[in-house]
């Protein structure tokens, strides 16, 4: 065997030896108020806190036929996204539709849901009016980086090509 192969298989046996590094954790979100699935008797505004800091944030809140009843714009602070609901929301179910930019800028969207169980009055002209903001996807996805899954298939296609060069090597010798 040269000395370029055995390197080369050094190499490639160390590779394989070595821990990946753990995937780098991204920016999630962490709880809110009110709380995914929760049952509520009213709610003057949405909180979502994330486990690390923020750069922006946008938040729709939307009732079940897909009208927003958020109003006045989102603030974001630190780990925390607010923004105000209309008064008095009737009773049903909502939906909170986010997409926030972690410190690092990674883009984070999802959604969670919550019920009203009180009564309220109809919303005013006033509410109506400060309900046009456009709604982002509400899906729940996250943009997490797959950058082990990637460090991993590099790892094989290395041994694999080391283990080629080798069993080449080693016929070229015999014959």
């Amino acid at each position: 065997m040269t000395r370029a192969a055995g390197a080369f298989a050094a190499l490639a046996a160390l590779t394989l030896a070595t821990p990946a590094a753990p995937a780098a954790a991204h920016t999630a979100l962490s709880g809110s108020t009110p709380a995914d699935g929760a049952e509520v008797d009213t709610v003057d505004e949405v909180v979502l806190t994330f486990n690390e800091q923020l750069r922006s944030g946008q938040l729709v809140v939307q009732d079940e036929a897909e009208k927003n009843v958020h109003k006045g714009k989102v603030t974001v602070s630190g780990t925390e996204v607010k923004r105000k609901v209309r008064a008095e929301l009737p009773a049903g179910k909502y939906t909170v539709g986010y997409r926030v930019i972690s410190a690092d800028g990674h883009p984070v969207t999802g959604s969670l849901t919550f019920t009203v169980t009180g009564l309220a009055a109809a919303p005013s002209a006033t509410d109506e009016a400060a309900a046009v903001t456009p709604s982002p996807s509400a899906t729940a996805e996250s943009t997490e980086g797959g950058g082990t899954r990637w460090l991993m298939v590099g790892v094989g296609l290395a041994a694999g090509a080391g283990a080629g060069l080798l069993i080449s090597m080693r016929r070229r010798r015999d014959a």
